[in-house]
Order: structure tokens, then C-alpha cells, then sequence
């Protein structure tokens, strides 16, 4: 499939649509996931930041905490490692401040160097996290109790809400309705709340927020990587539903073995 440059990837979903008169329909239905462009990198940013504020303030030990608890007490982690990480961290909330000293401004005030160099700086936090995310997913389970964990788990949803499109007759929109994000947590919960109605959309929901979530933590870019993942995706979640179905049969059959045991001579 060729790709826009609007999109970061788009894929194919089959829709299995029961008619009133019992027979099936297979729909071709198309997706894509929004390349997300300097704007809405930097709302993505500051609701990062604003997330783990929250979560800080709500008594979540931030990284730099947790950092120097382990550090203080021996820890597992080695003083090379431990000074590595410890300058990431630097390195990313030094960052993140001049970003948000330059953000305050509103866009019509931004010299031009400042909008170039909002530019650079998103483009060297996603380096920067990238760093901090593959040396913590090395380390120990610790780092998911972090502020900056749970906002990032958030700031993926929050990506999910935005970047993820479907295809409606010669365009797209998308799938989550509204102009802000607790206005796009409505359809979700929505969908969630009615799962058999809505059950094509929460499986492509679930696909998109497996791609996504790649992306966010950099291990996704390329047309290739995202194809590399879904095809992965796919071959798994298959193969976990033809083993529901043996599942169910086995209990199946165990039960009517069961129902035959009973029955009187």
C-alpha cells in the first residue's frame, strides 16, 4: 500500500457484519495512524509534562527520587549505569524546561530561532527518551511506579485519542470524536462500556494502540518497522483466538462427557 506522507502507516481491517437474515458480509475497512505534525508534538509534550506534575504532586516518587533512593541504598544498578542515567535524566528535564519556556509564548510572539528551535528540541527529546526508556526497560520493574511512567502511560493514550483515523467514504476522520482529549475519552469509554456492539473498533483499537505505543517508545518509525509489527500483531492474535476456540470446544466437549456420566441407566 502506498503511503501518504500525511501518515505515519495505514492498514487494511476486515469487518464481519451479520445481516438480519443470518448471513455474513466481510467489509474491507481502512485505518491510519496521523503523522502527528509540530503543533500537535508540542500539546503532546506538554500534556507529558502536566501529567507527570500531576502525579508528582499526588505523591508519586518522580525518576530522579527513585534514582537517588537507589543510589543511596547500593541498589542493583552499577555507579557507571547509575551516572548514565542520571545524566539522561538531566539532559531530558533541561530540555523539557527550555521547551516550555519557549511554548508559554503564544506562536505569533515566537521569534523565528525560538520556532526553529522548538523543532530541534522536540526532535532531541524523542532521542533522549528513547535512551531513557530502553535503559529502563533493562533495569528493574521499579521505574513503572514512577510519575513519569504513569504519565507516560497516559501520554500514549493521549496519542492513541489523536493520531488514530478511519476511513469514511474518499476521507478520513477520526475515530474518537471531539476537539479535546476528555471529549475523545467519551467515545472510548463509550466503545469499552458496549463491547459486543462495538467489538471491530476495539479490535482495531487495540491494534492501533500496540503501533502507537511502538512509536511513542521509538521503536517505530519506517513504513517497514510499523509493517515488521503489525504483521507480529496479527500472527499472535490470531493465533490466540484459534486457541480460545480449542479452548472452548475442549469444555465443551468435557461437559457433555460430564452431562453423559450422570445420566441414569
Amino acid at each position: 500500500m502506498e503511503k501518504s506522507s500525511k501518515w505515519l502507516y495505514e492498514f487494511e481491517a476486515k469487518h464481519l457484519i451479520k445481516k438480519d437474515d443470518g448471513a455474513q458480509e466481510t467489509v474491507l475497512k481502512k485505518f491510519a495512524i496521523l503523522k502527528p505534525n509540530r503543533r500537535l508534538r508540542e500539546d503532546g509534550e506538554l500534556f507529558y509534562a502536566a501529567e507527570t506534575s500531576k502525579f508528582a504532586k499526588a505523591g508519586v516518587l518522580p525518576k530522579a527520587a527513585w534514582s537517588t533512593i537507589l543510589s543511596n541504598g547500593g541498589g542493583i544498578i552499577s555507579e557507571q549505569d547509575r551516572e548514565l542515567y542520571g545524566n539522561l535524566l538531566l539532559k531530558f528535564r533541561d530540555l523539557s524546561f527550555e521547551l516550555q519556556s519557549i511554548l508559554i509564548k503564544g506562536e505569533a510572539d515566537r521569534t523565528e530561532a525560538e520556532k526553529k528551535r522548538v523543532d530541534e528540541i522536540i526532535t532531541q527529546l524523542d532521542s533522549v527518551r528513547t535512551e531513557i526508556q530502553s535503559f529502563e526497560s533493562s533495569q528493574i520493574s521499579i521505574f513503572e511506579n514512577t510519575a513519569e511512567a504513569k504519565a507516560r502511560n497516559r501520554a500514549i493514550l493521549w496519542w492513541i485519542m489523536f493520531l488514530s483515523y478511519q476511513k469514511e467514504g474518499d476521507n478520513y476522520i477520526p475515530i474518537f470524536n471531539g476537539e479535546t482529549y476528555q471529549d475523545k475519552l467519551v467515545d472510548y469509554d463509550k466503545f469499552e462500556e458496549d463491547e459486543t456492539a462495538y467489538e471491530f473498533i476495539l479490535s482495531v483499537t487495540r491494534r492501533v494502540t500496540y503501533l502507537v505505543t511502538l512509536w511513542f517508545l521509538g521503536k517505530a518509525e519506517k513504513q517497514d518497522e510499523f509493517e515488521y509489527f503489525d504483521k507480529n500483531y496479527l500472527k499472535e492474535n490470531t493465533e490466540k483466538v484459534e486457541e480460545e476456540k480449542e479452548e472452548v470446544k475442549l469444555e465443551k466437549e468435557i461437559e457433555e462427557i460430564k452431562i453423559e456420566e450422570i445420566k441414569p441407566e
